[in-house]
């Protein structure tokens, strides 16, 4: 019910032109994972991975991130696998990783981002677990919910912008 209100809230406060949004709000999941889903690290793979999102975000302006975002690990979800995903990219543009939040809170960070005026104008990166994906979207105020991010999806994009004050959703694939 929580996140219901919340939700409702950030959709009125868009509607009425009073969040302070960043420029745009790049989404996009942890990289690959062992077998053993209890190990909480990425794969060879995952780690290769990372290393590309770098270019991806780095080789366009508009993409050049200045905030990055993965959730903190918990009893309940151990992963680090979304901080391992952004290193290479924090590294490369001298950025901490944010983890204030555990994946269940997409909707208080996307609350919280809205609100920052210190976030304004700026790209936001996030690296998230792809099950709350979609949620985190709607949360961010894009009309509708996106499609189920599918499990096997390592390179989807969710490029969320705000012209007018209002959340456009852009989805896409990160060239491998």
């Amino acid at each position: 019910m929580r996140r219901m209100v919340l939700t409702v809230g950030l959709a009125m406060m868009a509607s009425l032109g009073v969040v302070a949004q960043p420029e745009r709000i790049i989404l996009i999941r942890h990289g690959e994972k062992p077998a053993d889903h209890d190990d909480p690290h990425l794969t060879a793979e995952g780690r290769a991975h990372a290393e590309r999102w770098v270019a991806y975000f780095t080789n366009s302006p508009v993409r050049l991130p200045g905030v990055l975002y993965a959730p903190r690990p918990t009893k309940q979800h151990p992963s680090d696998r979304a901080s391992e995903t952004l290193q290479p990219l924090a590294k490369a543009r001298q950025l901490e990783i944010r983890t204030p939040y555990a994946s269940t809170d997409y909707a208080k960070l996307a609350h919280d981002l809205l609100a920052d005026d210190k976030l304004k104008g700026q790209t936001v990166v996030i690296c998230w677990v792809h099950q709350y994906l979609p949620q985190f979207a709607k949360a961010l105020g894009v009309d509708s919910q996106p499609k189920e991010w599918r499990g096997e999806d390592y390179d989807g994009v969710y490029e969320i912008t705000f012209p007018d004050g209002k959340a456009r959703l852009k989805e896409s694939t990160a060239a491998k």
